[in-house]
């Protein structure tokens, strides 16, 4: 476990050196093929994956789940969409994925986007993004009292850009660029394409895709 985490902070050096003062400026690098190439799931990485389908997400998210609990053992947090919590922990099953093994060993969890964007109460409201960025700092001191590391964070966009909050969602995307690579915190932004062009975003790689470090 010490080596494994002193490899990591190795690798996340190197991000910072190459991503520091120029990721906001430079156009998205895209990653082809397989979800471990070029160190997709490394400390500091702050990723974008646009999909077509249901099937296509599950296969790059269960694939990313996968990889993340078995060789990075890292804590991993998957943010469900309109699939809700039960949904994904079913069709994780489905493939194979023992969720509940990996929650006993308090190795991971399913949250819904809802409950972690939105305030609650009948007029719902994004949160404020210093919040959510408060909430994902306090997941990585949990994650490292547990003994894990690297935190892989998957959110799942897609009820929060139906409901209206893409604009706002774009604003906590650039504002937690700014403190991954200080951290142990691997964040995948999951972005259905249907959803997006149904709000006007008709090229999600130049318009969404330079908020984040890389383009799955």
């Amino acid at each position: 476990m010490i080596e494994n985490n002193k490899i990591s902070r190795t690798r996340k050096c190197s991000l910072i050196d190459e991503f520091t003062g120029i990721w906001m400026a430079a156009a998205s690098t895209e990653i082809p093929g397989n979800p471990g190439e070029k160190g997709l799931l490394e400390p500091g990485i702050h990723a974008a994956y646009f999909f077509d389908s249901h099937s296509e997400k599950q296969l790059k998210l269960f694939s990313l789940c996968r990889e993340a609990v078995d060789e990075k053992n890292a804590y991993l947090i998957y943010v469900a969409g309109k699939q809700g919590v039960k949904g994904i922990r079913l069709s994780l099953k489905d493939t194979g994925f023992d969720v509940a093994a990996y929650e006993k060993k308090q190795q991971m969890r399913i949250i819904d986007s809802e409950e972690f964007f939105l305030t609650t109460g009948r007029q719902q409201q994004f949160r404020p993004v210093q919040e959510l960025i408060e909430k994902i700092k306090e997941f990585e001191k949990e994650t490292s009292k547990l003994g894990f590391s690297p935190l892989v964070i998957l959110f799942e966009t897609d009820m929060i850009v139906r409901k209206g909050y893409l604009g706002n969602y774009k604003e906590f995307d650039e504002s937690v660029s700014r403190v991954l690579p200080q951290s142990m915190i691997t964040l995948i932004c999951a972005f259905d394409r249907r959803e997006l062009l149904a709000r006007g975003v008709t090229n999600p790689e130049s318009e969404i895709g330079p908020l984040h470090t890389v383009i799955v």
